[in-house]
């Protein structure tokens, strides 16, 4: 396998000082002068550009081999996406553009910060954040002609996965967010310590052999997910997979925030708080890399971190487990606020879907591009596919992602279970995969007294 560099999500920081004084909601930044779009997201969450591709690292180099045999591009070049988003603006609009790209700490502070008055073009939030802001009217639709796949420069029309554009529709956000990154969660274990068996349940967390061995996120969200899983583990198995009603049993079940419901929850994340090791949002990455840890709860882009990084440095072979009855499906997209710089935003948006930016994202941040089609495919065969003289392998259809033209992968064996099958989960696990919906206030009020009770 060739190794995927994830420099991913280490850490939230809150990068900006930027001034919201110059940012007038309608005019892009007008108020300066200058023609500004103000775009909100992760730290780390874009291609820097520059000084990764200089490394002498091999795997870096055999990259950006590759990245420019597929198109033309010297990545020693580079700068940050958005800086080089301003030139490619002017080319096609002879119109100068500045980015103002706002790294935030996590979805709540980005909230505050609106709620507080600051004003932005284009936010990247999470799934649930997106509906939230949905609700509350503060996002601008998509104009129609942006998902208008025939028009030449409409990349995210013409690249968005149809799996993924179909998880936009059931949330109701069709026509106000473009894709970014998604994933699913699940344990990072070593399967040298605990048995595969174990990590197939949500169960793991207060068994026998996890104890004082394996860590959870320190968050309400994540949380009441794990407790729903467990709460409802054996009846959502007793369902059939094929059946007419399973995504919608899924959905209601793992979004049941009913006060009985949530009483019964909390009994069992006691449980399983006093059987783990510890509560973590970032630390544990480096306790399994090390081996201090022999198991953690985490999202799909970290763990093929871990993976990666573990194998390199402690030589560990770790595996990332779906438990079998459910888990949760998140995602981050781009949405636009209410008075954005509508052509400049979406014309961001199309910068980044066109196939070599996407797969210069998904390198530097190692999650999962929202996008498909030939180049992304050509990727992920590049980075997970056996080498030709390879013994056990293993095909792996990715079929209900980039579309039934495309033959099933060759990939080593344990790619089952490993970096391949957390980026691209098989079509099995992704039938019982469910988006979580955001809490009302009452909800979350609740949820967060229950979950600091516990913690």
């Amino acid at each position: 396998m060739k190794k995927i560099i994830s420099i991913g999500l280490t850490a939230f920081l809150v990068c900006s000082a930027l001034s919201t004084a110059a940012c007038s909601s309608g005019n892009g930044g007008f108020a300066t002068g200058e023609n500004v779009l103000r775009v909100a997201s992760w730290d780390e969450y874009i291609d820097m550009g520059g000084s990764l591709y200089q490394e002498d690292d091999p795997d870096v180099q055999e990259f950006k081999e590759w990245y420019q045999e597929l198109t033309g591009i010297d990545l020693a070049e580079s700068r940050p996406l958005y800086e080089e988003f301003e030139d490619w603006y002017f080319e096609q609009t002879g119109k100068k553009i500045k980015v103002e790209y706002v790294a935030l700490q996590d979805n709540e502070t980005m909230y505050n910060k609106i709620k507080m008055g600051d004003s932005y073009d284009l936010l990247c939030p999470s799934e649930y954040m997106a509906m939230k802001l949905k609700s509350e009217n503060a996002l601008l639709a998509y104009p129609e002609e942006f998902f208008d796949a025939t028009k030449e420069q409409n990349y995210y029309a013409k690249n968005v996965s149809a799996y993924t554009g179909e998880i936009f529709t059931k949330t109701g956000l069709t026509n106000h967010i473009a894709g970014y990154m998604w994933g699913t969660t699940g344990f990072v274990f070593n399967p040298e310590k605990i048995d595969r068996e174990t990590m197939k349940s949500w169960y793991c967390l207060t068994s026998k052999e996890c104890e004082r061995k394996i860590t959870a996120k320190d968050n309400t969200r994540d949380s009441y997910f794990m407790g729903l899983g467990m709460y409802y583990e054996d009846y959502l198995l007793s369902l059939n997979p094929d059946g007419e009603n399973y995504a919608d049993e899924l959905f209601n079940k793992m979004n049941d925030t009913s006060k009985g419901t949530m009483n019964e929850v909390k009994k069992l994340l006691e449980s399983a708080r006093k059987n783990l090791y510890g509560l973590e949002t970032d630390e544990g990455k480096n306790d399994l890399i090390s081996g201090r840890l022999d198991a953690s709860y985490q999202w799909s882009g970290d763990a093929v971190y871990i993976l990666d990084e573990a194998e390199g440095e402690a030589e560990l072979a770790l595996e990332y487990s779906i438990p079998n009855s459910v888990s949760n499906l998140w995602f981050d997209g781009w949405v636009m606020m209410q008075g954005a710089n509508v052509d400049a935003a979406t014309a961001f948006v199309n910068f980044l879907s066109m196939p070599r930016n996407a797969i210069r994202n998904m390198y530097y941040i190692g999650y999962t591009s929202c996008l498909a089609g030939q180049e992304l495919y050509e990727y992920i065969d590049y980075t997970y596919g056996a080498e030709y003289d390879e013994e056990n392998v293993a095909t792996y259809d990715l079929s209900y992602f980039f579309g039934k033209e495309y033959e099933p992968l060759i990939v080593p064996e344990n790619q089952l279970r490993r970096q391949l099958f957390a980026q691209y989960p098989d079509d099995a696990t992704r039938k019982r995969l469910v988006v979580m919906d955001f809490f009302d206030k009452e909800e979350n009020e609740r949820a967060n007294r229950m979950w600091n009770n516990i913690k």
